[in-house]
């Protein structure tokens, strides 16, 4: 790791842009920088204008951000992962196929010249017959040393689409794509729902909201309990307290309820806002010792480990 003592870590998601300035041995970040800019308004301001082409609009405002940063000895390399592979993104890479390993030799990357000699390693996602991910592959990778002690199991990555992903000694295998955070943000500001919907805190009573939704959305799916949320409120005249939580348990639930039989390990992995809920879900019927929980500052780190494993493959 001598030869390249740090690096940039740039995780450019849909609507967030984050970097970090990283010394690569310690994975310590000596200075992080974020903005709102995600890959969709990039790309609809890219649109919007005719005097640059794609890569050098993308790579104008990357450049500038990463001006921001603490200045360090030399131009250090970029690794960029996420959404800015994808077709809204900097450059399209094709999505690469299931299986994959814990050292990433089956991912698609392609390096990029910058300005001043300094190089950008972009890495694309993985695909299967049942989900696609942009990035999730590479916080997996981070993870692997965290699964390996359990040779086997399904490691969970809720947010807006969550990724399940099979892992067995060392390699991802199968995947399945659910789109559980948009539909709640559907549901609840653009359905019939909405008006019986209003953002809570969870507290006692939010708790046992969300498990009274988990557990209709577990034990008989989504669509004959979604009206149910608007019928406590108009019908049975409930208020929309603990609404919010009931369908979010609702959703979760029904995401769930196809490892109920699973009998192997499950490693949940989620940001610290959606942790809490999927931690309560689980803990209704997985038992204690097959749920591996891995919180936000694991997750966090993970995508500095597997952007680290690719970098390294790609050194020379």
């Amino acid at each position: 790791m001598d030869s390249v003592s740090h690096f940039v870590s740039c995780d450019w998601g849909t609507t967030n842009f984050r970097l970090r300035l990283v010394e690569t041995a310690t994975l310590r970040i000596i200075g992080e920088h974020k903005t709102n800019y995600g890959v969709k308004e990039c790309h609809a301001a890219f649109m919007a204008q005719t005097a640059l082409g794609r890569q050098e609009f993308y790579l104008n405002y990357l450049e500038g951000e990463i001006e921001r940063l603490p200045k360090v000895h030399g131009n250090v390399p970029i690794v960029t992962s996420g959404m800015a592979s994808s077709n809204l993104g900097l450059k399209e890479l094709p999505y690469a196929e299931l299986p994959f390993g814990k050292k990433g030799t089956r991912l698609i990357c392609e390096k990029m010249p910058l300005k001043d000699g300094q190089t950008l390693l972009l890495v694309s996602g993985i695909r299967s017959k049942t989900g696609m991910m942009r990035g999730e592959e590479v916080q997996a990778m981070g993870l692997e040393d965290r699964l390996s002690p359990y040779l086997e199991g399904t490691l969970l990555l809720p947010g807006t689409h969550s990724k399940h992903i099979s892992y067995r000694n060392g390699n991802f295998y199968t995947l399945k794509n659910f789109m559980t955070g948009e539909l709640f943000e559907v549901l609840m500001n653009k359905s019939i729902l909405a008006n019986s919907i209003e953002f809570e805190m969870l507290d006692s009573d939010g708790k046992n909201a969300f498990l009274e939704g988990f557990d209709w959305g577990f034990k008989n799916g989504l669509t004959p309990n979604l009206l149910t949320i608007r019928t406590r409120h108009v019908v049975e005249d409930m208020g929309t307290k603990g609404n919010y939580f009931r369908l979010s348990g609702l959703l979760i639930g029904d995401e769930l309820s196809y490892l109920r039989d699973i009998g192997k390990h499950v490693f949940l992995a989620a940001p610290k806002h959606i942790f809490e809920l999927y931690k309560m879900g689980l803990e209704t019927f997985v038992p204690s010792d097959k749920l591996i929980l891995l919180e936000d500052p694991i997750l966090e780190r993970a995508l500095l480990i597997g952007q680290r494993k690719m970098l390294l493959l790609h050194a020379k």
